[in-house]
């Protein structure tokens, strides 16, 4: 099977983050132009839409309402009347907070079912069960999909242009070449070691009872100071009655200062909350810490940690920041007594392998160290850091920053992920993006 005379588009993943653009598409009717230049959806999974946000067993971190935002004011009927559906409504109970995230997931794997056939019916195509396993720049400029079926079977599919949606991932090997406290987690602590991603999981309190089988008085230490981090304290604290938990027992390390989301600075001011400037307020919504602002669950528990806003204190929560010397004496004792050790330092993308037209690798940024996915334009930076021509990346651990019209505080620093960005900002630039150049190939 070949479709090298018909893609113009090829989505690689159909995640949440893979079909944002296609959402903003649909809303804003501009799905059935990107279709008509030829447009193929790749999925490994049986359904587009809720990817693997369903395999955690915690809360979001957003408001559940953010995540019906993209059945509200839109073009195409079809995901308007999603507004009625079941799944959305059991969304909608949790209005104002958290969804759980299996209920998150039931949603979007109704709405990726629309969307397919809002794709469909425009005359495009979704591979269900396919999974990417290389990508070629060919000497034309085009690119050359080699994918791979459930069943073994081998296709390729060439497209002017490619999205990268593949997703994330951690891995326990990656903390060997991040220092913390002075030195890397592993292999010292290989041990004691979980992934946040472990700790969020459904199964993930039964592996931190298995660590912890015995142990009277059990130390947890959890490194990072990102949602995951928080999320995991949360969890551990109030999922776990069984355990005897001491005064400090819990210690999240952190090495950037944990802020507060506040919707204005007043707001802030009026809770006795003091510690942002100029800096830290988003010039186009006027909310605090907008970006690297912790919300809803995690927010209370931080408040609670910093004693901030008359929160009662959660004495079994302690926090320490890490610090920016060469060593940090204090940190690395902690982690010594600790019993297990929670490691959540992000995640780094999952791209496919990218190869030049002679088959040679084309080495991407985000294949070593820290460096992102992307660039501001979401186009994917190779290890020189020079966006590859029609080549776009957008998902969890991208990389990407807002800034301009799409907001976000001046002074915040790292990466930031959202199924609001990713179906409005994100999505809007690279759906444009695709289409440039591509006007001439649509029928009239």
């Amino acid at each position: 099977m070949n479709m090298s005379d018909s893609c113009g588009s090829l989505f690689i993943g159909g995640g949440p983050a893979g079909i944002a653009p296609l959402v903003w598409a649909a809303r804003t009717g501009r799905l059935k132009l990107l279709a008509q230049t030829g447009l193929v959806v790749v999925e490994a999974g049986n359904c587009l839409g809720a990817g693997s946000i369903g395999d955690h067993a915690i809360g979001s971190d957003t408001l559940a309402d953010t995540f019906l935002e993209c059945v509200e004011n839109s073009q195409d009927e079809r995901l308007s009347a999603l507004r009625t559906h079941p799944s959305a409504e059991a969304v909608r109970r949790y209005s104002k907070g958290a969804a759980p995230l299996p209920v998150v997931a039931a949603f979007l794997e109704t709405l990726g079912r629309t969307v397919q056939d809002i794709i469909e019916a425009a005359g495009g195509q979704v591979l269900l069960g396919h999974r990417a396993s290389g990508l070629r720049r060919q000497r034309t400029g085009r690119w050359l999909a080699t994918l791979q079926t459930v069943t073994g079977e081998s296709l390729t599919v060439t497209a002017s242009k490619a999205v990268l949606a593949t997703g994330a991932t951690q891995r326990l090997d990656d903390l060997a070449s991040i220092p913390v406290a002075g030195s890397p987690l592993m292999p010292e602590f290989a041990g004691k070691l979980l992934l946040s991603g472990e700790v969020l999981g459904h199964g993930g309190l039964d592996a931190i009872r298995r660590y912890l089988r015995g142990t009277a008085a059990p130390k947890i230490a959890i490194v990072g100071g990102s949602h995951s981090a928080v999320a995991s304290a949360n969890r551990i604290l109030h999922g776990m009655p069984e355990l005897s938990l001491a005064a400090g027992a819990v210690t999240i390390l952190h090495r950037r200062p944990l802020r507060i989301f506040y919707p204005t600075p007043e707001a802030a001011l009026a809770e006795g909350y003091t510690d942002f400037g100029p800096q830290d307020v988003c010039a186009v919504t006027g909310r605090l810490y907008r970006l690297a602002g912790f919300r809803l669950d995690a927010r209370d528990l931080v408040m609670r940690a910093l004693g901030v806003g008359g929160r009662p204190a959660e004495p079994r929560l302690a926090l320490h920041r890490i610090g920016t010397g060469d060593a940090d004496e204090q940190g690395r004792s902690l982690l010594r007594s600790a019993d297990v050790i929670v490691a959540a330092l992000g995640y780094r993308p999952t791209a496919v392998p990218i190869e030049h037209a002679d088959g040679t690798p084309w080495r991407l940024a985000a294949g070593s160290g820290t460096a992102p996915l992307v660039n501001s334009a979401c186009e994917v930076l190779d290890d020189a850091q020079h966006a590859i021509p029609g080549l776009y990346g957008i998902g969890l651990a991208a990389g990407f920053v807002p800034q301009g019209a799409a907001g976000g505080e001046p002074s915040f620093v790292g990466q930031t992920n959202g199924l609001w960005l990713w179906q409005n900002p994100i999505g809007a630039m690279i759906v444009e993006a695709l289409l440039q150049g591509e006007s001439g190939r649509v029928a009239a």
